[in-house]
């Protein structure tokens, strides 16, 4: 390995030693989401490390945590440290060898993404705490009538395709609903089936009724994937829940189960005023609000991730890279709060806690807008960079005068690029440029606006080439004027595979990325086999039970 003065490297050993001491710290795989799913470290937070100046203050508000960072070898991860050690991060390493050096020791790396959460989902299962039924059971139920089927997933992915007569009601919201429509938990002849599009969700979803007294609650085994395996067709038309509203007697119920949800947990209530604000100097903190989106965007704690409930076991790790952090979630009440901590803590978090009640004992500032404003931030970028707009790209091109560079995720190229574009990644243009431009080449970049492609065009101009133009408002401006994108993978460098593990759940897929029935099986499998993992440790000595450490 050849020593680079400005940046430091640790090795894993010294990790393992930080994690058995519980000290706060994160580590990150700065390679592209797809090359992340498809084998990581377990425990590490993707970041991809084209996007670290825009995201990593997000993941990680605290600059003396120590950073550890990692890709396949050194190359990238020594650029993504002297990005971080640039945004003022005082302690900040880079994984020696990277993730091959970390293999080749021995270990075995994880697969897929949020797979903390997914253990959680699998340990339910083979604990038997949550029944699954078959698409041909649960069309056999729905046919016999008085079954209700809910949708437990976000509402863009229920728009996507649902379980014919599904209502959309998001897992954090599963309870109150079923309280506030007055069903009897003795009443064992209404079935009630929860599903998302695998199984995590689904299983959660159904776990939480299971908890709260409803025997008669099942989750669709496998989700939208088998419902279509199995030969049926899904439903797009929208169906919100059209029942009754909790009432006091409904509300006093899942207040109750939210209070008995938290009890034999080590999750804790704190205090407004004991809240530590982001940045201050005390303990790490991430300030969960587990409402719904658009409540968040209403109004939030300043600094806040947005996180709805149903949703903990299946996005928050992408979201908290400090693992060991504190973890304090928050709702109008205490209800969804708790019911947000209690699954924390058993999902493994080894801090976890509560806003005491609620936001109505929050007296400090209060922020509004939607979490995903600050990917349109362009101040800290800056202006100097020349741009070139939608009829210059388009004479470039048709002249051969230039070249076009699209810096975005292999999804989003796959998804829609323009005709001609060549596709490298932000985060690996100095390994890749090389090979696709000379220092005196005209070069345009583009991304979905003009964040990354502004820190790109500035990344090709440290390097030494000369003539490089950001497109103005990016590929979306582009699409919006009437100009012609393209599908596929064309001009892009990358396997099938990782382009398909890069595209997230919720994402309009091109045809060529859909999951096909082998993807979908492969995927199901992968799920499934994190619970046979479960039992294979418990019957060595381990444990399968829920509240196993995961942090």
């Amino acid at each position: 390995m050849t020593a680079v003065d400005d940046v430091a490297f640790v090795d894993f050993d010294e990790i393992e030693r930080w994690r058995a001491e519980g000290r706060a710290h994160a580590l990150l795989d700065v390679r592209e989401r797809g090359e992340y799913a498809l084998g990581q470290i377990p425990g590490s937070c993707p970041l991809p490390r084209g996007l670290i100046e825009i995201c990593l203050e997000r993941l990680v508000p605290w600059k003396d945590v120590p950073l550890v960072l990692y890709s396949n070898g050194n190359l990238r991860s020594v650029l993504a440290a002297r990005t971080c050690l640039r945004l003022g991060y005082r302690d900040v390493r880079v994984l020696a060898g990277g993730i091959q050096q970390w293999a080749a020791d021995g270990r075995s790396p994880a697969y897929g993404v949020n797979v903390i959460g997914k253990t959680f989902g699998e340990r339910l299962s083979v604990t038997d705490q949550v029944q699954q039924l078959t698409p041909d059971e649960v069309a056999a139920l729905t046919e016999a009538g008085g079954t209700l089927i809910f949708d437990a997933r976000t509402s863009r992915e229920h728009a996507k395709g649902h379980i014919p007569g599904a209502y959309h009601v998001p897992g954090g919201e599963l309870v109150s609903t079923v309280f506030g429509a007055g069903i009897d938990r003795t009443d064992r002849t209404a079935p009630i089936i929860v599903h998302c599009a695998g199984r995590t969700r689904s299983i959660v979803g159904a776990y939480l009724l299971r908890q709260a007294g409803f025997d008669n609650v099942f989750a669709l085994r496998n989700g939208t994937m088998a419902w279509v395996m199995s030969g049926r067709e899904l439903e797009t038309e929208h169906r919100p829940w059209t029942g009754s509203e909790p009432g006091s007697e409904g509300t006093a119920r899942s207040a109750g189960f939210a209070r008995d949800f938290v009890t034999g947990t080590h999750a804790f209530p704190l205090a407004a005023s004991e809240l530590p604000a982001p940045g201050d100097g005390r303990e790490p903190c991430y300030i969960i609000d587990v409402r719904l989106v658009e409540e968040f965007t209403a109004g939030h704690i300043p600094g806040a991730i947005s996180c709805p409930a149903g949703q903990l076991a299946n996005a928050v790790d992408e979201q908290i890279a400090v693992r060991d952090a504190l973890l304090v979630c928050y709702s109008g009440t205490e209800t969804r709060a708790r019911i947000g901590a209690g699954l924390l803590a058993r999902i493994g978090y080894r801090r976890v806690a509560w806003l005491a009640g609620g936001l109505a004992e929050w007296s400090g500032p209060v922020d509004a807008g939607d979490p995903n404003a600050y990917l349109d931030d362009l101040a800290f970028s800056g202006p100097d960079v020349q741009t070139i707009d939608g009829d210059g790209l388009s004479e470039l091109l048709r002249d051969g005068t230039g070249m076009l560079i699209d810096v975005r995720r292999s999804s989003e190229y796959a998804l829609s690029h323009i005709p001609g574009s060549v596709w490298i990644p932000r985060g690996d243009l100095e390994r890749r440029i090389g090979a696709q431009a000379t220092a005196d080449t005209r070069l345009v970049v583009a991304s979905d606006r003009e964040l990354r492609s502004t820190l790109a065009a500035k990344t090709l101009l440290e390097l030494g080439h000369r003539n490089v133009s950001v497109l103005a408002g990016g590929v979306n401006e582009w699409i919006s004027s009437g100009r012609a994108v393209e599908e596929g993978l064309d001009g892009a460098d990358v396997s099938l595979a990782e382009a398909k593990e890069d595209a997230e759940l919720v994402a309009r897929r091109p045809r060529l990325l859909e999951r096909n029935r082998d993807d979908m099986v492969r995927y199901l499998d992968w799920e499934e086999r994190l619970g046979e993992e479960l039992l294979a440790n418990a019957k060595a000595g381990g444990s399968a039970e829920p509240g196993e450490d995961h942090g």
